[in-house]
C-alpha cells in the first residue's frame, strides 16, 4: 500500500537518536583546615614546655555533613582494563551461545570505554556478569541454557521497561540467525514482536484514559506469530521500520512522551483512536468524545487555540477536563478490550492518522 509522506513539523516516532549519556557529579571541593596547635599549660608556680604534637594527641576534626550534596556516596570506579574487556566479551558471548564478529567486538569494546566512566548501570552489567564466570565455566550444558534463558528474559523484560542498555545487550542474541523469527533484510526479532505488543497496549491505555490491556505472553505470541507468518511478504521499507520499532518506541516514550505538553499528548490519544477504533469497537465512543473536544477548543473564539503556546493549551485542556470525564462516564465502561480482531486485520506501516507517527503493526496483505 502506499505509505504517506512524513511531516518534518511533528517529531516521528520511528527515527535513530543517540543514546543519552549520564554525568557523574564531581566531589565537592573542601577548604582545608588548620589543625590548632596544643595550648601550654600555665602553672602558678612552673611553667612547662608544650607536648609536643603527636598522632595520639591531635585533636580528631570531624567535619560537619554536607548541606548541599544529597547524592548518592562516591566510590571508586575500578579500572576497565583491555583483560576486563576481552573477558567481559568472551564470558558474555558464551552465556548468549554467540560468536561476536570482530565488528561487533569492536563495537562492544569501543562503548564500553566510552561509557565506562559515567554508566554505572552498563558497568555493574560488566562486572556482575565476569562474576558468573565460575558458573559458566563449569556449569552443565542445561544449566547453561537456562542461564541464557533467564539472561535474555531479563534482559528483554527490562527494555519493555524503557533500558536502553539492555535493548543495545540482547541485541548481539537477536543479531544471531538463529535467533531470528523470519529471515529477511532485516530479520524479524523477538524485541521487534515483543515492543509491537508493548506499544500497542500503551496506545489503547491511553485512548482509554485507563489501563484495560497488557502486553503479556499470549498477545505478544499472537503478534509474533501473525509477523513471522506475513513477513516474507511485507514491502522492504516496511521491514526497515519494523527493525527500528523498538529504538524508536523507547525514544519516544523517553522524551517526547515525556517531554511534550498534554495538548502533544492529546492529539496523539487522538491519532490513535482514529486508527484503531476501525478494529476495535470499544475504542469508538471514547474517540470519538477526545476528537469533539479538541474540535470545540479550536472552534471557540475566545480560547483562540491556534495563538496559543503549548503551556496555554495545557491550561484550555486542564480546564475541559471535568466536563470531558464527566461525558466518559456516560459510557459503558469496557473492562477489557478485544484485541484478537485487529490482530487478525492489523495493516503494517500505515501511518497514524495524519500524523508522521508510523505504527508498523497494521499488516495488509495483498
Amino acid at each position: 500500500m502506499k505509505l504517506s509522506r512524513i511531516n518534518p513539523r511533528v517529531i516521528a516516532i520511528l527515527c535513530a537518536t543517540s543514546l543519552a549519556i549520564g554525568i557523574a557529579t564531581p566531589p565537592a571541593k573542601s577548604t582545608p583546615t588548620k589543625t590548632p596547635a596544643p595550648a601550654k599549660v600555665v602553672s602558678p608556680t612552673k611553667t612547662t614546655a608544650p607536648t609536643p604534637a603527636t598522632p595520639a594527641n591531635i585533636p580528631t576534626y570531624n567535619p560537619p555533613a554536607s548541606k548541599t550534596f544529597n547524592g548518592p556516596p562516591l566510590v571508586a570506579v575500578p579500572t576497565l582494563t583491555a583483560a576486563t574487556l576481552k573477558n567481559f566479551t568472551n564470558l558474555y558471548g558464551e552465556v548468549l551461545a554467540v560468536k561476536f564478529t570482530p565488528n561487533q567486538q569492536q563495537k562492544i569494546q569501543q562503548r564500553l570505554s566510552r561509557e565506562w566512566m559515567t554508566n554505572l548501570g552498563l558497568r555493574n552489567t560488566v562486572l556482575q556478569t565476569i562474576a558468573l564466570e565460575p558458573k559458566i565455566q563449569k556449569g552443565t550444558p542445561a544449566e547453561r541454557s537456562q542461564l541464557q534463558s533467564t539472561l535474555v528474559g531479563n534482559l528483554r523484560q527490562q527494555v519493555l521497561d524503557g533500558d536502553t542498555d539492555a535493548l543495545w545487550l540482547v541485541s548481539f542474541y537477536d543479531a544471531s540467525p538463529k535467533n531470528w523469527l523470519a529471515q529477511g533484510k532485516p530479520p524479524l526479532t523477538q524485541m521487534t514482536t515483543d515492543m509491537s505488543a508493548e506499544a500497542l497496549c500503551f496506545m489503547i491505555n491511553e485512548v482509554m484514559g485507563k489501563l484495560v490491556a497488557t502486553p503479556d505472553s499470549k498477545l505478544k505470541n499472537a503478534i509474533a506469530t501473525k509477523l513471522t507468518a506475513e513477513y516474507a511478504k511485507i514491502p522492504a521499507d516496511t521491514k526497515q521500520e519494523l527493525s527500528r520499532l523498538p529504538t524508536a518506541w523507547l525514544t519516544f516514550k523517553n522524551t517526547e512522551w515525556v517531554q511534550r505538553g498534554d495538548d502533544f499528548r492529546e492529539q496523539m490519544r487522538i491519532h490513535w483512536g482514529q486508527n484503531l477504533e476501525a478494529y476495535i469497537p470499544e475504542l469508538k465512543a471514547i474517540s470519538k468524545l477526545r476528537r469533539d473536544r479538541l474540535a470545540m477548543l479550536k472552534a471557540d473564539p475566545n480560547i483562540q487555540w491556534g495563538r496559543m503556546n503549548s503551556i496555554q493549551r495545557q491550561g484550555a485542556l486542564q480546564k475541559s477536563e471535568l466536563d470531558f470525564q464527566n461525558n466518559v462516564r456516560t459510557l459503558a465502561q469496557a473492562k477489557t478490550i478485544q484485541i484478537s480482531n485487529y490482530i487478525n486485520t492489523m495493516e503494517v506501516a500505515s501511518s497514524i492518522g495524519n500524523s508522521p507517527t508510523r505504527y508498523p503493526l497494521r499488516l495488509k496483505i495483498k
